[in-house]
């Protein structure tokens, strides 16, 4: 099973290395007998065939995320000198290489984080400076901006009360980040549960009300963003207040 897995990661291996010009080395040791017969493979039928393939495929798709730092090469001869019993280092020494990588890529990544939270940040209050000059946009006390889209009839909900709503969610470059439109039903929630920018501007309105809201970054997600969206985005929310449930 792992001679078959090694194959085919490796067959993998190659196909990326061409794509990226980098020229495979014709080691003996480095290439075993075994490796002959890669490109003779049909594709598998068995289910362990099959996995061993996808377990080859996935794994050099997800060592792209390292970026040009990471070596495919030294990733394949690494998966066949474990096959074979051999290795250029002990397991010490190993775990040792690991621990550094890990410590490296982890201080770039939060340097990465660190300068698109601030750009964000910067982006997001040039915005607002100047998108409160605009007619029919204004702001409360917190900072929060909004527009009446159009206003509804009925009753105010307050922070604890149970909502309705459609929305659509927005960032500044135009990215459609989240919409209950799309899943083609309203949402419910409690204003307790939603991000402080979003229950202040709901609570702005009376059912049947349309608004958009542009939340600054402290109102709404700050630095710990969900998926898909970057730390100290601005939000921009279309909301029509449906119901209100309390």
């Amino acid at each position: 099973m792992l001679k078959k897995v090694a194959l085919l990661l490796f067959s993998a291996v190659l196909i990326v290395s061409c794509s990226r010009g980098i020229a495979v080395a014709e080691d003996e040791e480095a290439l075993p007998e075994m490796m002959g017969g890669v490109y003779s493979l049909g594709k598998p039928e068995s289910l362990e065939d099959s996995f061993s393939y996808v377990f080859g495929y996935m794994l050099a798709s997800s060592a792209g995320v390292y970026g040009e730092a990471f070596d495919y090469q030294y990733m394949a001869r690494g998966i066949l000198d474990y096959s074979s019993g051999a290795s250029f280092f002990t397991d010490s020494e190993m775990s040792g290489i690991a621990s550094e990588y890990q410590r490296e890529a982890m201080a770039l990544a939060q340097q990465h984080f660190s300068s698109v939270s601030r750009e964000n940040l910067a982006d997001a209050e040039e915005f607002l400076s100047i998108n409160i000059q605009r007619n029919g946009v204004k702001s409360t006390e917190s900072g929060l901006q909004y527009e009446v889209l159009k206003e509804g009839t009925g009753e105010h909900p307050d922070s604890n009360s149970t909502v309705t709503v459609h929305y659509r969610l927005t960032l500044l470059d135009g990215t459609l980040a989240d919409s209950s439109y799309e899943r083609g039903e309203p949402s419910v929630f409690n204003l307790q549960d939603v991000i402080p920018g979003f229950r202040e501007g709901v609570m702005l309105m009376n059912e049947g009300a349309r608004y958009r809201f542009w939340i600054h970054p402290d109102l709404g997600y700050g630095q710990n963003a969900p998926t898909g969206i970057q730390p100290n985005s601005l939000l921009i929310f279309d909301v029509y207040l449906m119901g209100i449930d309390d």
